[in-house]
C-alpha cells in the first residue's frame, strides 16, 4: 500500500511539474524552427555602419546601416525580441526597407516582420503603422 502510495504522488508531482511553463524550453523550440515575428516600434535612428561601435541585430547578409527601433509590441510572446526597449537592427538599405525617404522614416511607427531561424534573424520588412482615432 505505501509503494502504490508513493508511486501515486510521484505520478501527481511529477505531472504537475511538466504543466508550468519552461521559458528554456520555448527557447529551444524556437532556436530549432522558423518562426515569423511580427513587433511594432518607432524608428529613431538610422546610420551607417562602423561610426561607432553598436550591438546590433543582423537581418540582412550585406548590412550597411544600423536601424534603431523602440519596440512596443512583440508576437508571439516568447519570441527572442524584447518589446519595450531601443533594438539595433543591421540592414543593407533604409530606402529599400521603408520605401521612404528617410526624412519621413525616422519618428515614424512601422508593423515589422521577421524571421526567426536557427538562431538568427533574416527577410526584415517594414509597413508604416496606421493608427486608428478612438473616439
Amino acid at each position: 500500500m505505501k509503494i502504490f502510495f508513493l508511486i501515486s504522488i510521484c505520478v501527481v508531482f511529477g505531472s504537475s511539474i511538466e504543466l508550468r511553463p519552461n521559458p528554456h524550453r520555448a527557447a529551444a523550440r524556437l532556436a530549432s524552427q522558423t518562426v515569423s515575428i511580427t513587433f511594432v516600434g518607432t524608428v529613431k535612428s538610422i546610420e551607417p555602419l562602423g561610426r561607432r561601435e553598436l550591438k546590433v541585430i543582423p537581418v540582412d547578409c550585406d548590412s550597411r546601416f544600423a536601424v534603431t527601433v523602440d519596440v512596443e509590441e512583440v508576437a508571439p510572446k516568447d519570441a527572442p525580441l524584447q518589446s519595450n526597449k531601443n533594438q539595433v537592427f543591421a540592414i543593407h538599405s533604409p530606402a529599400r526597407l521603408f520605401l521612404a525617404p528617410e526624412k519621413e522614416i525616422i519618428g515614424s511607427k512601422y508593423r515589422f516582420r521577421v524571421t526567426w531561424t536557427d538562431g538568427s534573424f533574416s527577410n526584415l520588412t517594414a509597413v508604416r503603422h496606421e493608427q486608428r482615432d478612438t473616439p
